[in-house]
Protein backbone atom coordinates (compact mmCIF):
# COMPACT_ATOMS: atom_id res chain seq x y z
CA UNK A 1 0.00 0.00 0.00
CA UNK A 2 0.96 3.65 -0.59
CA UNK A 3 -0.20 7.23 -0.09
CA UNK A 4 -0.45 9.83 -2.00
CA UNK A 5 -1.23 13.48 -0.66
CA UNK A 6 -3.17 15.73 -3.54
CA UNK A 7 -3.57 19.08 -3.34
CA UNK A 8 -6.25 20.65 -5.24
CA UNK A 9 -5.95 24.51 -5.46
CA UNK A 10 -9.87 25.14 -7.15
CA UNK A 11 -12.16 22.52 -4.84
CA UNK A 12 -14.34 25.13 -3.17
CA UNK A 13 -17.27 23.62 -1.86
CA UNK A 14 -19.03 20.48 -0.64
CA UNK A 15 -19.90 19.65 -4.29
CA UNK A 16 -16.28 19.61 -5.13
CA UNK A 17 -15.38 17.34 -2.47
CA UNK A 18 -18.11 14.75 -3.47
CA UNK A 19 -16.94 15.26 -7.60
CA UNK A 20 -13.23 14.73 -6.34
CA UNK A 21 -14.21 11.89 -4.08
CA UNK A 22 -16.25 10.08 -7.05
CA UNK A 23 -13.36 10.33 -9.45
CA UNK A 24 -10.55 9.09 -7.13
CA UNK A 25 -12.57 5.83 -5.67
CA UNK A 26 -13.38 5.05 -9.27
CA UNK A 27 -9.48 4.54 -10.28
CA UNK A 28 -8.43 0.89 -9.90
CA UNK A 29 -6.45 0.32 -7.42
CA UNK A 30 -7.96 2.63 -4.59
CA UNK A 31 -8.38 1.74 -1.41
CA UNK A 32 -9.35 5.01 0.55
CA UNK A 33 -9.77 8.54 0.01
CA UNK A 34 -9.63 11.31 2.51
CA UNK A 35 -10.18 14.84 1.42
CA UNK A 36 -10.32 18.04 3.08
CA UNK A 37 -11.93 20.66 1.75
CA UNK A 38 -10.18 23.48 4.82
CA UNK A 39 -6.82 22.30 3.03
CA UNK A 40 -7.77 21.81 -0.36
CA UNK A 41 -6.40 18.44 -0.27
CA UNK A 42 -7.04 14.45 -1.02
CA UNK A 43 -5.44 11.97 0.83
CA UNK A 44 -5.39 8.74 -1.14
CA UNK A 45 -4.48 4.65 -0.23
CA UNK A 46 -3.95 2.71 -3.09
CA UNK A 47 -2.23 -0.38 -3.50
CA UNK A 48 1.53 0.02 -4.60
CA UNK A 49 0.51 -0.71 -8.72
CA UNK A 50 -1.91 2.08 -8.62
CA UNK A 51 -0.73 5.21 -10.87
CA UNK A 52 -0.09 8.43 -9.59
CA UNK A 53 -1.03 10.20 -13.32
CA UNK A 54 -3.84 8.52 -12.92
CA UNK A 55 -5.28 9.51 -9.90
CA UNK A 56 -4.18 13.13 -11.52
CA UNK A 57 -5.71 11.93 -14.57
CA UNK A 58 -9.28 10.88 -13.13
CA UNK A 59 -9.53 14.65 -10.90
CA UNK A 60 -8.35 16.15 -14.25
CA UNK A 61 -11.45 14.89 -16.17
CA UNK A 62 -13.67 15.81 -12.81
CA UNK A 63 -12.64 19.62 -14.12
CA UNK A 64 -10.03 20.49 -11.13
CA UNK A 65 -6.60 20.85 -11.15
CA UNK A 66 -4.50 18.10 -9.13
CA UNK A 67 -0.67 18.70 -7.62
CA UNK A 68 0.91 15.81 -6.64
CA UNK A 69 2.51 17.15 -2.63
CA UNK A 70 3.77 13.82 -1.97
CA UNK A 71 3.96 9.91 -2.71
Amino acid sequence: MKEIQLSVADMSCQHCVAAIREALEGVEGVEEVQISLESKSARVQARDDARDETLLKAVREAGYTPEIVSS
